[in-house]
């Protein structure tokens, strides 16, 4: 979306909800749950939680995370709020059939938990509390990887053992910028490429930890799982609260079950919170390597409005809107979209906190990336996940 009047652009969305919302803000969650917890974490952030719905009757009389969980009909009879769903897709359609029967309107009384995440909270949190939000951002400390997926979405296969990584000082430097500006985030990540690759990773951990983990709900470490972490990594982890998420390619690279297992068996002795993923079967193919697809700005623009990824990346000083458009061009040699990013140290209060706000939501500019040029963006194409380009990666 091409800005037409920066940091305005969501008065109007703000105005709605402030019609429709009672001050102090009452926020409910139905679902006493993993999903939920997440949420409630973030939402202590403002102090806006007030409870659980659940129908769960022992949820009901033990309560869930300190909390209050309440039976719908009691929420109807006693209470007025919003309500997030946050369920898994099957239990949120059967809970919405639920509250729509009780007289609940969606987009009025109720959300679903995704887009209370990614298009109310943010807004809320700008225009009501008066913070700055974002839902995902990331730190690539290598673009090294232990891996050469055929296809990698980061173009981290074209990427040499002895290419440089971002130095600690770099580090220092994004965090101390991104945090400078940013209130609240839902999830931070150290990414890779592999980042237990990275030498200097438990004192990254440390400093970020240290400095900024209380404006964190999640403070994270993206791993393929082929490597163990050192000692001063998993007590860097353990003293932090940071939790391990493991891509799982181990139906393409049978091996890396042995490895998941031994990760896991180091996070759990550590008491290191971790998620493994499915296994991925597919993957899909964004065509990068295929070239510019010479489109007009139009045409480039809806390819960035029909995107909507959530992966922010902080570089130093820079924002950028997407972390792969990023890492492509120059892992890829592609070198296009260089100025592609909001310059943090040029935002200054609240018309700052609103132009970061807009720029998360997909506003900028040109309303695309550079990078559009050479995605498939929606349309991309579906392939085996975690294909290995060296035939003896097993």
């Amino acid at each position: 979306m091409i800005w037409k009047n920066k940091i305005h652009e969501l008065d109007k969305v703000a105005d709605k909800l402030a019609e429709r919302f009672d001050k102090p803000l009452k926020i409910y969650i139905f679902g006493a749950g993993k999903l939920g917890n997440t949420l409630a974490i973030t939402l202590q952030f403002y102090g806006c939680l007030k409870g659980f719905i659940d129908n769960d009757i022992v949820k009901q009389q033990q309560g869930f995370q300190g909390q209050k969980v309440y039976s719908v009909e009691e929420y109807i009879k006693n209470h007025n709020g919003l309500i997030v769903i946050a369920a898994s897709k099957k239990n949120a359609l059967a809970i919405e059939k639920q509250i729509q029967s009780l007289q609940l309107i969606y987009k009025e009384d109720y959300f679903f938990y995704e887009e209370f995440y990614n298009q109310i909270l943010p807004i809320l949190s700008v225009y009501f509390f008066h913070k700055s939000y974002v839902s995902l951002a990331q730190i690539t400390v290598t673009e090294r990887c232990s891996l050469k997926c055929k296809k990698c979405a980061h173009g981290c296969y074209a990427v040499g053992n002895t290419a440089k990584d971002l130095t600690l000082q770099q580090v220092y430097k994004s965090a101390d910028s991104f945090f400078a500006k940013v209130d609240v985030i839902k999830e931070f990540v150290l990414i890779g490429g592999e980042p237990l690759l990275y030498k200097e990773l438990a004192q990254a951990i440390c400093y970020i930890g240290e400095k900024y983990r209380k404006q964190m709900a999640i403070y994270c470490i993206t791993t393929n799982g082929t490597i163990l972490p050192k000692k001063e990594v998993l007590e860097a982890c353990q003293k932090y609260n940071v939790l391990f998420r493991i891509s799982n390619y181990a139906k393409q690279i049978p091996r890396l079950k042995i490895s998941h297992q031994h990760l896991i068996d180091r996070l759990d002795k550590y008491g290191i919170s971790y998620v493994l993923g499915n296994e991925e079967t597919e993957w899909f193919d964004y065509g990068f390597e295929e070239g510019s697809r010479e489109r007009e700005s139009k045409e480039l623009i809806e390819v960035f409005d029909r995107c909507h990824t959530p992966c922010r990346e902080v570089r130093e000083n820079r924002f950028y809107y997407c972390v792969m458009a990023r890492s492509v061009s120059e892992n890829l040699s592609i070198n296009v979209g260089e100025t592609d990013y909001l310059d943090l140290e040029q935002l200054e209060g609240e018309e700052g906190k609103k132009e970061l706000l807009e720029f998360t939501m997909g506003y900028s500019e040109k309303g695309y990336l550079d990078m559009c040029n050479y995605c498939s963006g929606k349309d991309a194409g579906i392939i085996p996940a975690a294909e290995q380009v060296e035939k003896d990666v097993r």
